[in-house]
């Protein structure tokens, strides 16, 4: 109902304006002072009627529209109230027509639209920012309760957990000192599985938390220290020449390590478990790490089978897994250890078809 009211208003004004031109033009024959009244009369009036088809098409709902009204009637008062006063003000001799008055009034009304139309606006952006407000609260406190039982299940793992286990690999050893049996190693092999899962879970847990403090770190000598602690197997690494970084030391060399564990488990025809060194002939894998092109970060890749296009967002999930010795928390964790220093991480296919891992949103030490 308003937009239409203002509408209406705005096409009175402009054919007032018209009207007023006209009788100003015989009065005095200046086409000055009508073209005057055409803009001073007939100018609101385009702005009423623009306001009304705008209204609709606004942030501004028609629950709203009551305040507008009321600013419209409070600029009307305001000037009726000016126009009472100078009437009856004892010095003023000179009297406004009733035109004239009209047209004060019209004008107060507009002033009061348009007052009304930015205290709404306002009152709205200020709803929505506290409505915000109160989602973030939520939010944190959501949060600080999943980190609090994030906590609990660390616990969980580190003690009620791994302290049975304990006890199962020492009876373990007694039963395999008294008797030789394939059962009794699969029994170990499952124990090792068990205490990986519970490492990589721990970590998991643990990597969320926002780097706050992080030094420069020489990637190509970390690699080169990772590639020494995890199992290779007859695989190869290769570094290029890049610059440092700035980053958390020991949460970046779990994502490497991490890294080159995965490369390893899918891309080597060999035993993870095997030689860190290669015994004669070439690698069955190479890994590389380098800068990226572009100066935005650094990559790990090798020259594998690769992972499937359908494949590459998944394998950042929990738990996901192709291999039968993986425990699917790998590059989890190399994800939330990129996220925990504002990094982004993406899987794509290296020029040799394998897998490649890029880190961006990098920041390169001075």
């Amino acid at each position: 109902m308003l937009p239409f009211v203002v509408i209406v208003a705005g096409g009175i004004l402009i054919l007032l304006a018209v009207v007023q031109a006209v009788l100003a033009f015989r009065a005095t024959g200046s086409i000055l002072l009508a073209l005057l009244d055409l803009l001073f009369i007939g100018g609101p009036g385009g702005m009423l009627i623009y306001t009304g088809y705008w209204l609709p098409q606004s942030e501004i709902t028609k629950h709203h529209y009551p305040r507008i009204i009321a600013w419209v009637l409070g600029g009307i008062a305001v000037m009726f109230g000016f126009i009472l006063l100078r009437d009856l003000h004892p010095g003023v001799t000179v009297e406004w027509a009733n035109g004239t008055q009209a047209i004060a009034l019209m004008l107060g009304s507009i002033g009061g639209l348009i007052i009304g139309i930015e205290e709404t606006k306002a009152t709205i952006r200020t709803n929505q920012l506290e409505a915000y407000t109160q989602r973030l609260e939520t939010q944190e406190q959501e949060l600080k309760r999943q980190n609090e039982q994030l906590e609990r299940f660390a616990g969980v793992l580190s003690h009620d957990l791994r302290n049975p286990l304990s006890v199962a690999r020492g009876r373990l050893k007694l039963a395999q000192a008294d008797h030789d049996s394939e059962h009794l190693d699969a029994i170990g092999t499952a124990h090792e599985r068990i205490d990986t899962l519970i490492e990589d879970l721990l970590t998991l847990a643990q990597q969320g938390e926002q780097i706050s403090d992080v030094e420069p770190v020489d990637i190509g000598p970390l690699s080169s220290d990772c590639w020494a602690t995890v199992g290779t197997g007859n695989a190869a690494l290769e570094t290029e020449a890049m610059r440092p970084i700035m980053a958390d030391q020991e949460r970046l060399r779990q994502l490497v390590e991490n890294l080159f564990r995965n490369s390893v488990e899918h891309g080597s025809t060999g035993s993870r478990t095997g030689a860190d060194d290669i015994d004669g002939g070439e690698p069955d894998l190479t890994i590389t790490v380098g800068e990226l092109d572009d100066g935005t970060g650094f990559y790990v890749e090798d020259d594998g089978p690769g992972i499937p296009e359908i494949d590459r967002e998944t394998v950042f999930e929990s738990g996901y897994t192709t291999g039968d010795g993986g425990t699917g928390f790998g590059l989890a964790i190399v994800k939330e250890i990129a996220g925990a220093h504002g990094w982004r991480i993406r899987a794509t296919s290296s020029e040799s078809g394998g897998a490649r891992f890029e880190i961006t949103g990098v920041e390169f030490a001075p």
